[in-house]
Order: structure tokens, then C-alpha cells, then sequence
């Protein structure tokens, strides 16, 4: 019987089985750990809300709140304004690479 270099052998089954149940061990361990941290949480809870707090009142106040003023929009010149991100046709304008386009017979 040959053992090809890629089969893992019976050692190493063992181990992995080992090095699994130790993780779920730990597992165990923490849910537990953590089940008993929020059981006492709730309980502890419960009783502290089940005593009534005080609250302090606040007057309400009389002074109103100012709104604020919306900018005024800026008006902007014909001139000024940029125009959109068009694409650069290898230094032709977009209606010459449409010409271009059109007579290649390009749909």
C-alpha cells in the first residue's frame, strides 16, 4: 500500500480531530460565560428600573428661535459658466468626429 505525499495520515486526522473539539470546547465556554453575564445583566436591570427616577423639569423657555435666512442664490454670467467634461477626439471637435463617424458609415 502507497501513501501518495498528498494523503494526510492517520497522525495528522487525529490531530485535526483533537485541535477541533478544542475549539468547540472553547466554544462552550464562552456561550456559557456569556449567557451568565446577560442573565445577570437583566436581572440586575430589572430592579434598577423598576425604582422610579426623579427627573428634573425644565421650564420651557420663553425666548423664540430665529430662523435662519436662506442665501441668496449667486447669479452667475453666461460667460463664467463651465462648460460640461466632454471627451477630446484626438484633438478634433465632437462635430468632426461625428462627420468622421457618419461618413465611415457608422450607425
Amino acid at each position: 500500500m502507497s501513501m501518495t505525499p498528498d494523503e494526510p495520515t492517520e497522525n495528522e486526522h487525529v490531530q485535526a480531530d483533537d485541535a477541533a473539539d478544542a475549539m468547540k470546547d472553547q466554544l462552550r465556554k464562552d456561550v456559557a460565560s456569556w449567557r451568565e453575564g446577560r442573565s445577570e445583566g437583566s436581572s440586575r436591570g430589572a430592579t434598577e428600573l423598576s425604582v422610579a427616577v426623579a427627573r428634573s423639569i425644565v421650564p420651557p423657555t420663553t425666548a423664540r428661535m430665529k430662523r435662519a435666512k436662506p442665501a441668496a442664490p449667486e447669479v452667475k454670467s453666461a460667460s463664467t459658466e463651465k462648460k460640461p467634461f466632454g471627451m477630446s477626439y484626438d484633438g478634433t471637435s465632437r462635430a468632426d468626429y461625428i462627420k468622421l463617424m457618419i461618413s465611415r458609415g457608422a450607425r
